[in-house]
């Protein structure tokens, strides 16, 4: 009986015991769940907090101070050494037109339009187009996928040209037909890559209702070679056929009589115009169609092209000859 009831009494103290530990166990939990878990929650959240709020920071601004008075020193190197004007050159006269940032893993760079004011007498206002890091210290030429070989530096520098900047009478209109694209090509007619678009241009005529031509002639030799086809526009006379020769058959050389010459022996009804002599005829050019030709290279800058080719087709811009681009601007 004695040790019967010993025994009876231990169970009672074993429940009681494992009762105790399961009522102590169920106040820890709640303890570790409403005091510490907000202290948790807070120091685990707050990283993130941090996070988002340093992404939200204006840190991908461009330093544009930095970027004018950078403009200036390389305006007055350049520039101060040929003319007095440029000498005292400052970044007041530099001003940011347009800027489309892009962003390549991680670094952040900036397509610019620049406006700039050239001091009196003669001042003038010319843009110019680049692209550069986000410290405006640092130009870049341009940037390219290596295995797609795409460029977002040139397809950042094709949206800073709006389609509604262009005049109407912009370029010369060289060809009108029963398409339905319009079509503006500016072009050098030494620039490789502005005859290669010259032929798939003329292999596309059957698409376009208008074309437009404006040119931006690199040297001397393709100013002149300019001239001629203002010349030839101005008084109707084989303006495509001219243009044609221009991008096809004429040789490209140094030499800007040598090129009179080939055009006069491609056309020899030019000579009743210009005379015999390449030297007269040259100088017949340049009184007439030497500011025309410059004025119309000038007029594409303030657009924000500096280089051949380029082409709008209706309303989308391509800067570049790229076939797949303009087969898909006009399937």
């Amino acid at each position: 009986m004695f040790f019967n009831s010993i025994v009876r009494n231990y169970r009672v103290m074993l429940h009681g015991f494992w009762a105790f530990l399961f009522i102590f166990g169920l106040f820890f939990v709640s303890f570790i769940h409403f005091t510490l878990n907000p202290f948790m929650a807070n120091a685990l959240a707050q990283p993130r907090e941090q996070s988002a709020k340093q992404a939200a920071k204006p840190g991908f601004e461009l330093d544009e101070a930095a970027l004018k008075a950078n403009v200036a020193a390389r305006i007055r190197a350049t520039r101060g050494a040929q003319d007095e004007r440029f000498k005292q050159f400052g970044p007041e006269l530099v001003s940011i037109d347009r800027k489309i940032p892009f962003h390549i893993e991680g670094m952040t760079f900036f397509a610019v339009k620049l406006m700039i004011l050239s001091p009196p007498p003669n001042a003038g206002e010319e843009s110019t187009s680049i692209v550069v890091d986000k410290s405006g210290t640092l130009q870049i030429s341009d940037i390219q996928d290596l295995a797609s070989g795409n460029s977002p530096a040139q397809d950042a520098l094709s949206q800073l040209v709006r389609i509604e900047d262009i005049p109407p009478d912009f370029g010369k209109e060289i060809f009108k037909g029963n398409g339905k694209y319009s079509m503006i090509v500016i072009s050098d007619p030494f620039c490789p890559y502005c005859r290669k678009g010259w032929d798939y241009v003329k292999a596309q005529r059957e698409k376009l209702k208008t074309l437009r031509l404006s040119h931006f002639p690199l040297n001397r030799s393709a100013e002149v070679t300019c001239m001629v086809m203002a010349d030839a526009h101005h008084r109707q006379f084989k303006f495509f056929e001219i243009v044609d020769f221009s991008y096809t058959r004429l040789n490209p050389v140094s030499n800007p009589e040598d090129i009179l010459t080939q055009f006069m022996d491609a056309f020899p009804e030019l000579k009743e115009k210009w005379g015999e002599d390449p030297a007269l005829a040259m100088k017949h050019l340049e009184s007439n169609y030497l500011d025309v030709v410059r004025e119309e290279r000038k007029n594409a800058q303030i657009l924000g092209i500096n280089s051949t080719p380029a082409f709008f087709v209706n309303n989308k811009f391509i800067k570049g000859f790229d076939a797949d681009k303009l087969g898909k601007a006009m399937p």
